[in-house]
């Protein structure tokens, strides 16, 4: 019986190993799923530990290794693909913009209760006491709570007192990306200011330091000299 299994065992190792196209390919099945790589580790411990080790080590780097790195590679470009480049991002930020300003003009038209195509001053104070209008230029980013302040803000002049519609939501849109740079311009400055203020608080406690460290030498020195008395 034990001839017989010997026997059988070396035709396997014949079939799965007798030629190195052969071996190469059942490498690949014992990783791919073709083969069990336990029915191949079998056919390889009776060659010895130095067989048995690299079989293993081969079993555990494809596994470990080399599957994670095309799994990541695979995953890094469906990133990349489902991420929207420069061009796309633009594209995106002109259709919202055209929205916002279509949205806007929408709202002129509503403001301009005499229908003169322009909005006066009173018609918009008017409509910035309405909390539904209010709130709908809420939703676009823009705050119209005080009606006299940003219809100024708006206009080219104090003396300007109706603003064209199409004007108008121009003028609104560019207000808008103004007040983005100048928020971002306010977050550098006050990065910059709590950055001096720790700066003068690390120099301020440096000079603590060293006057402490003075007066505890000096106070070191006098007991050295009272006990030598």
């Amino acid at each position: 019986d034990n001839s017989m299994e010997l026997q059988q065992q070396q035709q396997q190792q014949q079939e799965y190993f007798g030629s190195v196209e052969r071996t190469a390919l059942t490498l690949l099945e014992a990783t791919m799923g073709g083969l069990d790589w336990d029915l191949v580790y079998q056919l390889v411990e009776p060659l010895g530990p130095f067989y048995i080790a690299a079989f293993i080590f081969y079993i555990a780097f494809y596994n470990f290794a080399v599957m994670n790195i095309l799994t990541g590679i695979f995953v890094e470009n469906a990133m990349k693909l489902c991420k929207p480049d420069d061009e796309e991002r633009i594209a995106e930020q002109r259709q919202k913009d055209a929205k916002d300003f279509c949205e806007i003009r929408r709202l002129g038209l509503l403001i301009d209760t005499d229908g003169s195509g322009a909005i006066k001053r009173d018609e918009f104070l008017r409509a910035a006491q309405n909390s539904e209008f209010v709130g709908c230029f809420a939703a676009l980013g823009i705050d119209v709570a005080d009606g006299d302040a940003f219809f100024k803000k708006v206009a080219r002049s104090e003396y300007e007192r109706e603003i064209d519609i199409d004007e108008f939501a121009g003028r609104i849109m560019q207000a808008r990306v103004t007040a983005s740079s100048l928020d971002l311009q306010s977050l550098v400055f006050q990065l910059q200011q709590g950055l001096q203020k720790l700066q003068g608080y690390h120099r301020k406690q440096s000079l603590a330091t060293n006057r402490l460290a003075t007066e505890l030498a000096g106070i070191g020195s006098l007991k050295g000299d009272h006990c030598s008395l």
